[in-house]
């Protein structure tokens, strides 16, 4: 009577194959999780995106000019009812308040990311167009890479 027995384990060839497989992931995905000055570049570029769409609408509902002030050195936005390039105001009456914290809606970009802006500082009016009436462009520029944000000349259309 022949000898079965069951063999349980790898073989030799399974377990390299493994290693190597093992080695190619991370080599590719481990730096991608390392550096997160890309994941912050993003963030802040969506973040703007989402201000400046709410400014818009702001502007339309309040009936009211908002002021997108862009203080290129400090890397700060702020959202105001008045020019204020320095986003220095703290009047209540004068500030936008952010909708999710009652605070003055402003935004400092991480350390690593800098803006640039075709205007220091632009409005949108009453119908939602922005003023000076030219197309604004805002560059995020962080990590590398730099990314555009452009609110249209007669629409204010944000993208």
């Amino acid at each position: 009577m022949p000898y079965t027995a069951k063999i349980n384990g790898f073989t030799l060839v399974e377990l390299v194959m493994v290693i190597i497989i093992t080695g190619i992931l991370s080599v590719v995905v481990v730096p991608r999780f390392i550096g997160l000055e890309t994941f912050q570049a993003r963030g802040f570029y969506d973040q703007t995106l989402s201000m400046l769409r709410y400014a818009q609408k702001n502007a339309i509902a309040q009936h009211a000019n908002v002021f997108v002030n862009v203080n290129a050195p400090a890397a700060t936005l702020c959202l105001t009812y008045i020019s204020d390039s320095n986003c220095a105001s703290n009047d209540v009456n004068q500030v936008v308040l952010n909708p999710a914290n009652s605070q003055k809606f402003s935004i400092v970009a991480p350390r690593h990311i800098t803006i640039g802006s075709t205007t220091s500082t632009f409005s949108f009016s009453a119908l939602g167009r922005p003023s000076p009436d030219a197309a604004v462009n805002l560059s995020i520029i962080g990590d590398g890479i730099t990314r555009v944000i452009i609110v249209e000349r007669e629409t204010g259309y944000v993208h």
